[in-house]
């Protein structure tokens, strides 16, 4: 009985019950899925046992802790003298190409000794870890990430004992590394294999070429002794890095070679993991916004329930004169707020599929010092988001819910309440406005904070880098295992540039060993003939290319001349520099002609004669500081990290089938680590500021329509139980025309003073967001937007307000009279 009264009750009411659960719906899986990327991406701890007792160790950067990248022998040395770990283990980021059920692709693995797992405290979920024996041996073995022998084979459960090929050799899976577990890098890196660190030389196409103590590659990890802090730790990786310094000053190298790499310390991998930089804050920011969002569905579900149950207070008041218990009232309010629950839970379980669909994404992001990665947004339900969402709503839901029913159980004076509900006198309008003036606030306030970031968003969209990104397509190869030597290479950009160039829907293809934004990999020091002993402490972006690469981009040449036949193996070294190159080097002197000492180990120094002069390309986001820019000749300066790009006659995106077609008629074995068109693979940092600029306007836009849905659910609720007051008001004489100022007025007062601190609050909350997300180009005051935020707002009432008191007012006296 109580069941169907509360359904028939809800049904009866169709506008109160679309808008609870709109707001239930969209509160919840908005922050659900805003909350569970960001937390998979940047929160999360990256899986490991006893977190606060694992220490990763350090090197200081830019005010904050970075990973130390330190070589084979300093590890070594390390591992012998230090006491403070009672487990210690390196480990280096690879990328090989791993071909399993007959696919190859390039994908993130790691390189680890025998004691990894067991120092991280991770077990197998099917077969075994790797072993110290493993490694000892240079067994050919590997573990599996969850996520790889899901997608890559299908969940296989005999996979233990399975071969696939990692560069083109044969290694035997011997385990599955558990889901939570996605490396020591994190899920912006995450790993999918992992092989002994004693194997990593069968996959090397080439042999280091620089002394094994300056190969800084192996990030380390220790578990504590029982007896030790991480304060003893950290202090005794110092004191061994001053030894090492003293005994091996050589092995100081590199861009930072004005001070020691080996600043060593330790901390926690629990207290790394939360440690606050530019992406953690720009998650902070999601999920605050997110929360934001949650807080306003709250106080828009707390608007409804509370204007319809204090509407209903004549109802209740006179089924308790009728016999009704106090406790049964209040138990059919919670079966109506149990029914709006799993409504609401069905609707958000909708929407949050929705919502991942949009926000389901993969990208590639040129690494600094060389390479890519490939990153993927992968929204998951996420039971503490989950959690806390509900628990706010389900709150709102029942303590305004329940409030009417439970405040007039609590009254002994049921004849003053039925008196109430005769006469139509306004129930607690006190309350009701305040709900709704912090409503309009929050949602005004949210919204001018969230228009901060359409400066980002908007630059983003009209950055140039100096490329024409809608015509490119871009496809970075990975030639590093055994298999490939550098004439094999060469025989194969050949043949798939040959393949490219007769595709009708490519106008022009270039190989490269990067682009001049994004994905530079060309490791080489240049610096004026003056000034050679500087060479190391000036940062400099170098990209090899063949002769096609600046009319395939785009980029013109304005002085000077491009590669051509003539910077050949056996020509003079050349080199093209960009204007800001040329400015930094020459100043105002014409660059062409002039000469610049190139650096590639282990050759010998070069004198290179500036050709040309190219435009400028933007990386002013890729880097911390804008870089100077260089061409070389590929044929002068090749390497095996090889990227193709393709001029489309049309589209980006129709040439990016005829580039992997080429791919495939050049050599089927080739590994493409990532294939697309430039906007959508190499758009880098400026898909965060993109995404972090469209995400908060999204959010903001939401918090508004939200309110402006609550706005209207409420108000014109309230004003349609105010028919039998109007229709006193008119039987004495009032007017329609003072009628409808009267609802108007009494609608639109909470609403302007909920704007009023809006607009003050979302002031002040650009100030705070401006200064933690240092977002300079911002103003505090943006004039247009305290213009127009409070538009859609005003119109809401107004429509709220106004059509159900024309409604009203149109109303025959004696007819409202009689309506309840």
């Amino acid at each position: 009985m109580g069941l169907r009264l509360a359904l028939a009750r809800l049904i009866a009411t169709p506008l109160f019950t679309i808008f609870s659960i709109v707001s239930l719906a969209a509160g919840v899986a908005v922050t659900t899925a805003v909350y569970s990327v960001v937390d998979t991406l940047l929160l999360a701890d990256i899986g490991v046992a006893d977190p606060e007792r694992t220490a990763v160790l350090v090197t200081p950067f830019g005010g904050q802790s970075q990973r130390s990248s330190i070589s084979e022998p300093d590890f070594e040395d390390l591992r012998r003298t230090q006491t403070s770990f009672g487990m210690m283990s390196a480990a280096a980021a690879i990328q090989p190409a791993i071909a399993a059920n007959g696919n190859a692709e390039t994908t993130n693995a790691e390189a680890v000794d025998g004691a990894y797992f067991a120092t991280l405290g991770i077990g197998a979920v099917r077969g075994r870890v790797l072993q110290p024996a493993d490694d000892a041996a240079r067994a050919r073995v590997a573990v599996l990430s969850d996520e790889f022998w899901r997608r890559r084979l299908a969940a296989d459960p005999n996979v233990v004992g399975r071969g696939i090929r990692i560069n083109g050799q044969l290694f035997e899976v011997i385990g599955i590394a558990p889901a939570r577990y996605r490396g020591v890098f994190g899920a912006f890196r995450s790993t999918r294999v992992w092989i002994p660190r004693s194997t990593e030389s069968l996959l090397q196409t080439q042999q280091p070429t620089i002394s094994p103590r300056a190969r800084q590659r192996f990030f380390v990890f220790g578990r504590l002794a029982a007896d030790r802090t991480i304060a003893q730790a950290s202090a005794e990786m110092g004191a061994i890095a001053a030894q090492l310094d003293r005994a091996y000053p050589a092995a100081v190298s590199g861009p930072a070679a004005a001070s020691s790499d080996r600043q060593w310390s330790a901390k926690s991998v629990a207290g790394f993991s939360v440690e606050d930089n530019g992406l953690r804050r720009f998650g902070m920011t999601l999920v605050a916004l997110a929360g934001l969002v949650l807080l306003v569905a709250c106080t828009n579900l707390a608007n409804l329930v509370l204007a319809r149950g204090t509407a209903r207070q004549g109802e209740l008041a006179v089924r308790m004169a009728m016999g009704a218990s106090r406790a049964r009232l209040i138990w059919e309010q919670c079966i109506e707020s149990v029914l709006l629950a799993i409504a609401g839970a069905l609707a958000s379980y909708v929407m949050f599929q929705a919502v991942s669909a949009f926000m389901t994404t993969d990208f590639v992001l040129g690494l600094p010092f060389g390479g890519a990665a490939t990153f993927s947004i992968r929204p998951a339900v996420n039971a503490q988001a989950v959690t806390v969402a509900i628990a706010a709503l389900l709150l709102a839901l029942g303590v305004f819910g329940l409030e009417p029913a439970v405040q007039l159980a609590r009254t002994l004076d049921i004849r003053s309440a039925l008196a109430a509900g005769a006469t139509g006198i306004r129930p607690r309008v006190r309350r009701q406005r305040m709900v709704i003036r912090w409503q309009v606030a929050i949602a005004a306030g949210f919204f001018i904070v969230a228009t901060m970031f359409i400066r980002s968003t908007i630059n983003q969209a009209r950055h140039d880098p100096g490329i024409d990104m809608d015509r490119i397509a871009v496809a970075v190869l990975n030639f590093d295992n055994g298999e490939w030597d550098e004439p094999r290479i060469r025989r194969v950009v050949d043949r798939v540039m040959d393949e490219g160039r007769g595709d009708r829907a490519i106008e022009a293809i270039a190989a490269s060993t990067g682009l001049p934004f994004g994905v530079p990999s060309l490791q080489v020091s240049v610096a004026h003939p003056d000034d050679v002993e500087g060479m190391r402490r000036a940062p400099v972006t170098a990209v090899a290319a063949t002769p096609s690469l600046f009319r395939t981009l785009g980029i013109e040449i304005v002085r000077g001349r491009g590669f051509n036949d003539s910077d050949g193996p056996g020509g003079a070294a050349a080199i093209i520099v960009s204007e800001l190159a040329a400015r930094q080097w020459f100043g105002s002197a014409d660059a062409v002609g002039q000469t610049l000492i190139v650096r590639r180990r282990p050759a010998a120094d070069t004198a290179a004669v500036v050709v040309g002069v190219a435009r400028e390309t933007d990386v002013r986001w890729i880097y911390t500081d804008r870089r100077a820019l260089v061409y070389l000749p590929l044929s002068q300066h090749f390497a095996s990290g090889i990227t193709l790009t393709a001029r489309s006659t049309g589209a980006a995106s129709r040439a990016v089938p005829a580039l992997r077609e080429a791919i495939r008629k050049g050599d089927p074995d080739v590994a493409v680590t990532a294939i697309g068109t430039a906007s959508s693979l190499l758009a880098g940092p400026f898909v965060i500021v993109g995404s972090l600029g469209r995400g908060a306007l999204y959010l903001g836009g939401l918090s508004l329509l939200l309110s402006m849905v609550g706005l209207f659910g409420v108000q014109s609720h309230v004003v349609a139980h105010r028919t039998r007051e109007i229709g006193v008001r008119m039987s004495v004489g009032a007017s329609p025309r003072q009628i409808k100022l009267m609802v108007l007025k009494d609608g639109y007062r909470p609403v302007i003073e909920g704007l009023i601190l809006g607009l003050w609050g979302g002031v002040a909350g650009r100030l705070i967001m401006r200064s933690y997300m240092e977002l300079t180009d911002v103003t505090i005051v943006d004039r247009w937007m305290l213009f127009l935020t409070p538009i859609p707002l005003i119109a809401a009432a107004f429509c709220a307000c106004y059509l159900p008191a024309s409604r009203a007012a149109s109303v025959d006296p004696t007819v409202a009279l009689r309506c309840e």
